[in-house]
């Protein structure tokens, strides 16, 4: 089910959930707490107009106040926090910022002034001297090479970028994905064997580059470079970087990668 009857569902049963369950405690597991965080941050939805939502704000931080906390264990949940925050915001048709990071913060507990779990939000601008610059972020160009889609050629900075099928495909729950690069629903022989969800590159600032990861479980993705060939396996959480001259074969269709250093030099 999607569309207004979806959203309304979707809300009432976050409410009845905040109304039925006990306030978190400090004895809460991190799973627990990780759920509350991102109920927490899609109240912060806002709709912009004809339908659409945005989510106002680039810097989220998760802060939890735990007595003796279990770090190992809060860093093994909260680790996928900011996938996680993109997933749910796409469960609700959410337009993501490309530059949202997300991030937790723990401290020992001391007093009763701090509850045992908060969200602060922020924009980057907010956060940085004015007198800074932004960092300049390298320029991801992809061409189609094989298969049919809505553009020949797509040039990207920073952020996630889904690969896939069709441009809002939904799965059987009504959950929709906007594909950033989306194949035709065509069948030649190569563009149908592209799956809805495919992969996606999405830039990651510590290592300065643009990774792959494949989200498909039946349909390949392979990593072509210097006549070599590189299956990416699979939900693979690590993903694998990509640099100029790499093609990505995603079933029998192939894409094309050039990344452009900052300054403009290729």
């Amino acid at each position: 089910m999607t569309g207004p009857l979806w959203d309304v569902a979707r809300t009432l049963r976050t409410r009845m959930r905040g109304f039925f369950e006990p306030p978190l405690g400090a004895g809460a597991p991190p799973i627990e707490l990780l759920q509350a965080a991102l109920d927490e941050l899609e109240r912060k939805v806002q709709p912009s107009g004809r339908g659409a939502r945005r989510f106002p704000y680039t810097r989220v931080v998760v802060h939890l106040t735990l007595p003796a906390a279990d770090r190992a264990a809060i860093d093994a949940v909260f680790g996928q926090l900011e996938a996680r925050l993109r997933e749910r915001l796409a469960e609700v048709r959410c337009e993501i910022p490309a530059s949202l990071a997300a991030s937790v913060s723990v401290a020992d507990s001391t007093n009763g002034e701090r509850p045992v779990m908060w969200v602060e939000c922020s924009n980057d601008v907010d956060a940085r001297p004015q007198t800074r610059a932004e960092p300049e972020l390298p320029e991801l160009r992809v061409i189609v090479v094989k298969g049919q889609s809505d553009r020949a050629d797509y040039t990207f900075k920073g952020g996630a970028i889904a690969i896939g099928r069709g441009a809002e495909p939904s799965d059987a729950f009504g959950r929709m994905r906007r594909n950033d690069i989306a194949f035709l629903d065509a069948r030649d022989g190569v563009t149908e064997t592209v799956a809805r969800a495919h992969a996606r590159f999405e830039f990651d600032p510590a290592l300065g580059a643009y990774l792959l990861f494949n989200e498909s479980i039946s349909n390949p993705t392979f990593l072509l470079r210097g006549g070599r060939s590189m299956r990416v396996t699979p939900r693979d959480r690590r993903g694998v970087r990509v640099q100029s001259g790499d093609e990505v074969q995603l079933g029998r269709a192939v894409l094309k990668v050039a990344v452009a250093e900052t300054g403009g030099a290729s």
